[in-house]
């Protein structure tokens, strides 16, 4: 009797791990790489997959809910294409620092269904990681310091202005959503 209550307990053991294998591994799949460029609008990707910094990896991006769902700081509207890619919309919409255009509307999910439509460019295309010298960086002035835009300041200024007005707003968004409190970056970083 003692030996069979063991053997189920194992047996049960062994069906539950493989139960959370499973499901650890299907909700990994979720998470896209982020195409260099693409029409398709991704679910779920990571940023800074690759980045150089010794205590904090890469951020879970939630880019469907980011962009169908009323995440502007108001709490009543969908955050515009442009804010993240400011590089989709005519030069005469764009307000410094930001120079670069590269297409002659905004970009909208509505815009990217036109067969002849151009896709949206990876952050990375301009955006480098840290240290890469491969192309000339964006050089913006921020606290009046002069700053290389690589994608960790591209993402950090971005996340942060969206994310502090939220919680500016909101107050309780502040035990859910990290800001530019330097304290809070494991609400959006995996620790190394």
């Amino acid at each position: 009797m003692k030996r069979a209550l063991i053997g189920l307990i194992i047996g049960l053991s062994v069906v539950v791990l493989v139960m959370l294998i499973n499901a650890a591994r299907s909700s990994a799949s979720l998470i896209q790489q982020t195409p260099k460029e693409s029409k398709e609008q991704p679910k779920k990707i990571k940023l800074d997959t690759d980045s150089l910094d010794d205590k904090w990896g890469e951020v879970a991006f939630d880019h469907e809910t980011h962009s169908l769902k009323s995440y502007n700081p108001d709490g009543k509207t969908v955050t515009s294409c442009v804010f993240c890619h400011h590089t989709d919309q005519p030069k005469e919409s764009l307000k410094p620092p930001l120079t670069t255009s590269e297409r002659p509307v905004a970009l909208t999910a509505d815009v990217l269904k036109d067969p002849a439509a151009t896709p949206v460019k990876a952050c990375r295309t301009c955006h480098l990681q840290a240290g890469d010298d491969s192309k000339q960086l964006p050089v913006v002035t921020k606290d009046g310091k002069q700053m290389k835009m690589d994608n960790e300041n591209a993402y950090h200024i971005n996340c942060f202005e969206c994310h502090d007005a939220a919680i500016k707003a909101k107050p309780e968004l502040a035990a859910k959503i990290s800001g530019s409190d330097p304290k809070g970056c494991a609400k959006c970083h995996v620790a190394k």
